[in-house]
């Protein structure tokens, strides 16, 4: 019985620094993707807004609301923001060029686009030689679009690429007549409605169902160095993603603060976006998912050999905080 007090004390030191390090309070940095935000990529608002970092031991320093994944992903890769939620090809690119980050959940889990064209254009068909907006060249508001064009015989260099940017840009632009179509979501295709010049040709998440919106991205650094923090920043984008999943009135209320939609546009957008489980509730990443990218990178040439997953994401962070949080929950 004596030899096993050495032990014993032990175990009661390990458990001692883990409640310490679980009761640290840390100082964190958020970057939005993009501004205003989409509903369906509302879950850094409503954590911020709701308490829910704040509950989670995360003290938020700093929101800043950017306007693009690319502006994002740098902030996070030169240390200016802890976090953000960015497209899955530009966090690929950016763990083959070395930049030290990883994938650590998946909180919108749907490509929730649809491709808005003039009224003249009546199908992908008709896009040959004309004008499309995308936020830049090598987003997924470009990638999106070529399973269409490949299944109409068109490839992508058979249609006008414009860098435009946000998808509030993009329906601006296409509302002008600058371009024949876009990629927007949802709920920007909504303020269209009763418009006779433009409507919908292509729901994306048709031909790409498993295919991820966006990513929770952070530090490498913190992954080896404060896996504590990255949990809980994990386990409160999760917390994030059931209330909006929960709380209807509660999320069209912080939608409407920061986007200054109509009302009636607000829920019009988050029932369409509930009906189809745009949210992670449980995390949201998958290798079925990552693998999908991984794919649609190598048939669109942004790859030319095949990246394994774990040089770009990491499961253990959504592992912990979902087994913190009591397991899944129905979908």
């Amino acid at each position: 019985m004596l030899a096993l007090k050495p032990l014993a004390m032990a175990l009661a030191v390990l458990s001692c620094a883990s409640l310490a390090a679980r009761a640290e309070e840390y100082s964190i940095k958020v970057a939005t993707p993009e501004t205003p935000p989409s509903f369906d990529n509302l879950y850094l608002q409503i954590a911020y807004e709701k308490g829910i970092f704040k509950k989670n031991g995360l003290n938020v320093t700093d929101f800043m609301q950017l306007k693009g994944g690319s502006l994002a992903t740098t902030a996070v890769v030169s240390g200016q923001a802890d976090l953000t939620a960015t497209d899955a090809e530009g966090i690929v690119q950016a763990t083959k060029a070395g930049y030290p980050v990883r994938a650590v959940s998946s909180p919108s889990v749907k490509l929730t686009y649809v491709v808005a064209a003039r009224k003249e254009i009546k199908s992908f068909k008709d896009l040959k030689g004309q004008p499309f907006a995308v936020s830049r060249a090598g987003a997924l508001s470009q990638y999106v679009t070529f399973p269409f064009l490949a299944r109409e015989g068109l490839t992508k260099n058979d249609v006008q690429w414009l860098s435009v940017g946000s998808s509030k840009d993009r329906l601006l632009a296409l509302s002008a007549n600058r371009v024949k179509a876009a990629v927007v979501y949802i709920d920007n295709a909504m303020e269209t409605r009763g418009d006779p010049n433009i409507h919908f040709i292509g729901d994306i998440a048709e031909l790409m169902p498993l295919y991820p919106h966006e990513l929770l991205l952070v530090r490498q650094e913190d992954i080896e160095k404060r896996p504590e923090k990255v949990v809980r920043i994990v386990q409160s984008i999760m917390e994030a993603c059931r209330y909006l999943n929960t709380h209807r009135e509660e999320s069209i209320e912080v939608f409407i603060k920061y986007t200054g939609a109509e009302r009636a546009l607000a829920e019009e957008t988050y029932d369409q976006l509930f009906k189809v489980k745009a949210w992670g509730l449980n995390g949201g990443m998958t290798k079925e998912m990552l693998e999908n990218v991984v794919d649609l990178s190598i048939q669109n040439g942004a790859l030319d050999e095949r990246v394994a997953i774990n040089k770009f994401a990491d499961f253990s962070f959504q592992e912990e905080a979902l087994k913190r949080m009591g397991g899944p929950i129905p979908e």
